[in-house]
């Protein structure tokens, strides 16, 4: 019976460290997608509770250069998503979150994320001052 329990365990632990590394892999990936975005931003316009605001330099002679990180959904069911600012459609980058905050302090941005789970995970970003 002991035995049968610490091989459980260990399909259990085994299941839990690959889950737990996918989903930081995955959020790895997201931070560096989003921070190469803000490092290749022309200006930075706007940061706020809800969006991050930034012009793309090879957009300029379009209609709409700009572009946002935005907050979207009802409480409990929030998701980060990529657009243009004026019009289009969008990319989701982070979905099915229960809570999204975006906050700056200095020339940090913090997304801070509370997944299905009550999880919580900050993501630091830096910014160019010089952009801002």
């Amino acid at each position: 019976m002991t035995l049968g329990i610490l091989q459980q365990s260990l399909l259990i632990m085994r299941t839990v460290q690959h889950t737990t590394f996918k989903d930081q892999l995955r959020w790895h990936i997201t931070q560096e997608k989003i921070q190469s975005e803000m490092d290749h931003a022309l200006k930075i316009n706007e940061v706020k509770d809800n969006h991050i605001s930034y012009t793309k330099p090879e957009w300029l002679n379009n209609k709409h250069p700009a572009f946002v990180f935005n907050i979207f959904g009802k409480e409990g069911n929030k998701m980060l998503r990529y657009k243009t600012a004026v019009s289009g459609g969008h990319e989701p980058i982070l979905v099915n979150q229960k809570e999204i905050k975006i906050e700056k302090i200095s020339n940090l941005v913090i997304i801070t994320t509370v997944n299905k789970a009550g999880e919580k995970s900050e993501m630091y970003l830096t910014l160019d001052e010089q952009k801002v």
